[in-house]
């Protein structure tokens, strides 16, 4: 927390220079797979893993068949974003009820990401894969003042963006509201690991 009451100064600094109002987002961090969603006129087009960090793997057919993801956007535009494939804490269990006890999935993120890169997309399909999504990559048609802004449009575009989204006026709020995320992490629906500060 330290660091953080830095960070805050730091930027607190910089707004302050250049005369910008300085506000937080604090997200939970969804504890599954990141990938990248292509929209061209609204419509999805291709989808990708960050791969090896340079160049993503191509897995678009076995993202079309995740529900959560909306083929068609409410809007016709031209958008890139990013957000996490998971498996939410019921789904995981249901699945492990009835393997036996050599054959249990670890655990839903590894799960997540293994049934994400599978080579037949009809195995993907039958796993129940969600998506959050978090973040605009990359839009032309689209100018936005603030993260937080960019989050409620995503969510008007039809997207299912990450629940745990607070804004926040500075870093002590911030800091506040890590703790309440903390706290109430176990009574979430999916698996996370850590709060983010956007």
């Amino acid at each position: 927390f330290e660091e953080l009451e830095t960070f805050g100064a730091r930027m607190q600094k910089i707004a302050s220079e250049n005369k910008k109002e300085l506000k937080y987002v604090v997200e939970t961090k969804i504890d599954g797979l990141s990938v990248a969603l292509e929209y061209k006129d609204g419509k999805f087009v291709r989808g990708a893993t960050r791969g090896n960090g340079t160049v993503g793997e191509d897995v678009t057919a076995n993202l079309m068949t995740i529900k959560s993801i909306p083929k068609i956007l409410n809007e016709k535009i031209d958008i890139i974003v990013r957000g996490e494939v998971f498996i939410s804490k019921e789904n995981f269990e249901k699945l492990n009820e009835d393997l036996e006890e050599c054959e249990k999935f670890a655990n839903a993120r590894n799960l997540a990401a293994g049934s994400l890169r599978q080579l037949d997309s009809n195995i993907t399909k039958s796993r129940p894969l969600d998506i959050y999504i978090f973040n605009v990559q990359e839009s032309n048609d689209i100018k936005f003042t603030s993260h937080y802004e960019s989050l409620l449009k995503l969510e008007k575009l039809g997207f299912q963006v990450n629940p745990v989204k607070i804004l926040c006026n500075n870093i002590n709020e911030c800091i506040e509201k890590i703790h309440e995320v903390g706290e109430s992490r176990e009574a979430l629906t999916f698996g996370s690991d850590g709060a983010v500060i956007k």
